[in-house]
């Protein structure tokens, strides 16, 4: 999912200030895939939650995605950046991480029933 077009259900992204929560707003009707992300992340988090116990789940945001090697990257249980001024998310940090998630318990039980965001250290946005 991308954070772009993806708030953290239950309202703990609030980086997004009201135009940019309009805009998003707009943009989710006009663009049917950014409601699906959007309706996705929803039923994660509300309807399957964190105590399930036949599913468990990590809803992995990168934020504008770029082609380049695995670098080093962050991870935000939050946003960082905004709509109007993204940041970058290597495809390749994207895929380290997931499967880090899946080869470490450890990062698993870190970010289980979360929606982390994953960003390029060294982001310039451009």
């Amino acid at each position: 999912m991308c954070s772009i077009s993806v708030n953290h259900p239950g309202g703990l992204d609030t980086r997004r200030g009201k135009f940019e929560k309009g805009f998003m707003w707009m943009l989710r009707g006009v663009m049917p895939p950014a409601r699906d992300n959007q309706l996705a992340a929803d039923f994660l988090h509300n309807t399957i939650g964190t105590g399930n116990p036949f599913a468990q789940w990590v809803a992995v945001r990168p934020d504008t995605l770029r082609e380049g090697d695995v670098s080093e990257y962050t991870l935000h249980e939050g946003l960082v950046s905004s709509l109007f001024a993204p940041d970058r998310t290597n495809m390749a940090n994207v895929a380290d991480f997931m499967c880090e998630l899946v080869a470490d318990p450890k990062t698993w039980d870190e970010w289980m029933g979360k929606l982390p965001e994953v960003i390029n250290s060294f982001s310039t946005k451009k």
